[in-house]
Parts: structure tokens; sequence; C-alpha cells
């Protein structure tokens, strides 16, 4: 059984915490991502520290020895659970929000303090700021050199807490994160798309690739492999890959994600707003997929514009009035509602591929669409 010890930090004063905070590391691979707050909620949260108001636990992962960042910096501590809250403390002490238009110091009414910032109170109210500065934070440490436990503790400290599926995927343990962590840093994900990665939409994208070249590339000869990637499969082949035996797997499933990628961040331009919805982004992703594996090369761009262009016009046509290949492309609209369903991704893939082939070769693509798929709905 590895070494757990669990204990109350000695000096938690936020003078302190906020003098030695270079040495906590405040984004370890398995955090959520930190400045979620609105500058309201921070401000609640300094209103609570000021008036003596309790506030929940913070958690650091103390380290048997210091270690040292990608930047060099030498931490003592990793941060496990309260980073909003540290960040909020943190931020007022730099100055960067000031107290709420409506502040109140429940203890003397008659105090103004509404809208001063840190630097105004040490002027205002040096007394205050002392107080301020010597208030002990409920700091609990955990002293252990095994990283699954920490991350292990970090889900069950946010189970109540409204992670989303990546989120709570990212802190799984095992090579599933790293790789989906490392997939992220790609250009594609971070030249291509026009969306940044809050709440970790880049590393839910990651999850999908990587999980879709894994069925492809173990998959038995008599096997279909599956393009659901609701949340249940996703976190089941998470935990699956946590075994030693599993990181070469994963290696192999990352290094063709890594190849698609590329292949797809020299199609598309830079923040590319063919790529603003994610569900398109996952169809485009199973299109370069499919015809790389069938030999074939990915559409140029001037046809996916093309294709992007004659959807949208049948998705303003009456229904009444298309034919049955634009009724296609107007199913391949409402689909977009269910992005992470097997069935709906295959039909999506399969209309985008039809109408890009029938381009490539000079004909009718909606003719092609009625033709080749005609069979979907019967």
């Amino acid at each position: 059984m590895p070494e757990f010890e669990i204990s109350r930090m000695r000096n938690s004063t936020v003078a302190y915490l906020y003098a030695t905070r270079g040495e906590i590391d405040m984004s370890p691979s398995y955090q959520r991502q930190g400045a979620i707050w609105s500058i309201e909620k921070q401000q609640l949260l300094i209103d609570s520290l000021i008036n003596s108001f309790d506030i929940p636990k913070i958690y650091l992962h103390q380290f048997p020895y210091p270690r040292t960042l990608d930047d060099g910096r030498k931490v003592r501590y990793a941060l496990v659970d309260g980073q909003q809250r540290l960040e909020a403390i943190f931020g007022f002490l730099d100055g960067q929000f000031a107290l709420a238009s409506d502040f109140q110091l429940i203890e003397d009414l008659e105090i103004d303090m509404k809208g001063r910032t840190f630097l105004e109170l040490v002027e205002q109210q040096p007394a205050l700021v002392s107080l301020l500065n010597a208030t002990n934070l409920d700091i609990v440490t955990i002293r252990t050199e095994d990283t699954e436990l920490i991350e292990e503790m970090f889900s069950r400290l946010n189970e109540a807490v409204p992670l989303n599926a990546a989120e709570k995927r990212n802190a799984f343990g095992g090579p599933c994160p790293i790789a989906v962590r490392d997939l992220s840093n790609l250009a594609f994900f971070t030249r291509k798309l026009p969306f940044n990665n809050s709440r970790y939409r880049h590393y839910d994208l990651a999850a999908k690739f990587l999980y879709w070249e894994d069925q492809v590339l173990h998959a038995g000869p008599d096997d279909k492999p599956l393009r659901d990637v609701k949340k249940y499969r996703l976190d089941n082949f998470f935990r699956e890959m946590k075994n030693t035996e599993a990181v070469l797997r994963v290696t192999g499933d990352q290094e063709a994600v890594t190849e698609r990628a590329d292949l797809l961040g020299k199609v598309f331009i830079n923040s590319d707003f063919l790529l603003a919805s994610i569900g398109m982004v996952s169809v485009y992703y199973l299109l370069a997929q499919r015809r790389a594996l069938a030999g074939r090369e990915f559409p140029h761009r001037s046809i996916l514009l093309t294709f992007e262009q004659g959807r949208k016009l049948r998705r303003m046509a009456d229904e009444d009035v298309l034919d049955r290949g634009e009724y296609f492309l107007l199913e391949f609209n409402r689909l977009a509602q269910s992005p992470n369903d097997g069935s709906a991704l295959t039909f999506r893939l399969d209309v985008l591929d039809v109408y890009c082939t029938a381009i490539e070769n000079g004909t009718d693509p909606i003719q092609a669409i009625e033709t080749q798929l005609r069979t979907v709905d019967e």
C-alpha cells in the first residue's frame, strides 16, 4: 500500500500563501481549467474572507522533495482542489479586481469600503488589511508519491461539482489523458479551430479521435468499428486503457490521430469558420480517417465550402419542395443535434463523402446522394 498521509498545513495565512505562491503548481495535469469564476463570484469570496465567513477547504499535494516544472520553477506543492478560490485571493491581492460596489463590513457598517482595491485598503484600512493577511485558510496537505491516488482524490472531491465529461476524463489517470493533452497541442487544435480549449473542448475532440483510431486499429476481421462516442463509451475506453500494457496501444492510437490531424491542418485555414461546429469537426475527422484507409485523398477546402453553402440553402428551403437528395442534406443538418450518436455520425459522414466525391468526379452531388443513399430512409 503506497504512503498516503493527510494533515493540516501549519502556516496557512493569506499572507504566507501569497508570499509562497510560486512554490505551488496551480495547474497540475488533472486540474480543471482556471479563470472560470466570474468577477462577482471572486468578489463574494473576498467578502466572505473579510467578514470572517467560513470557506471550503483547500487541498494541496505535498511532494516529498521539490519538483522542477517545465518553466524551471521549483515547487513543493500541487493544487488538488481550491483552484478558483486561491486564484481569486491572489487576484485580489494583485489588484486584478476590487471589492463589490455593494460591499459591507458587517462588524462596522459605517466604514465605507465599496469598490476599494487592495492597495486602497492598505492605505485607508491598514488594520483590516492586517487581519485579512493573518486569516488562516483551511489547507489540507496530502503526502504521497502515487499520482493516481491524487487524481482519484481530485475526482472524488469534484464529484458534486458540475465538471463536464472531458474535465472528469482528464483526471482518470493512465495513458489516455496524457495522449489527449499532447494531441491538443497540435497545430490543428491551437491554430485551425476557431474556438479555444475552455471547458476542455479540445480535449473532448481529441478523446473522440483517439477512440475512433483505436476502434479501427484494434478491430477484429469481422468487427465493425464503433463511431458512437457518448460519454459512457469514452469513459469506459479511458478506464480500460489504464493498465501498463495499454501504453503502447494508446501510443499507436495517438500516432494515427497525429497523422490525421496534420493532414487536416493542411486543408483548413487558421481559425477556420468551417470548423466552428464541434459536430462538423468530428465528421471531417471521420472523413479523413475513411479516405486514408481507402487510399483516397481528403477533399480540397473549396469542395467542403461548396457543401457548407449547399446544406445551408437546403436548411432554409420548404421541406415539401425538396427532392430526396436535398432532403438528405436537410437530415444532415437535423442530425447535428446528435453529435455523439454513432448512427447520426455515420449518416452525416456518408452524405458528406458522397457529396464531395460527386464534385470531385464532376457529377451532380444532389443526384449522387439520392442515388447512393436512397435506402437510408426506406
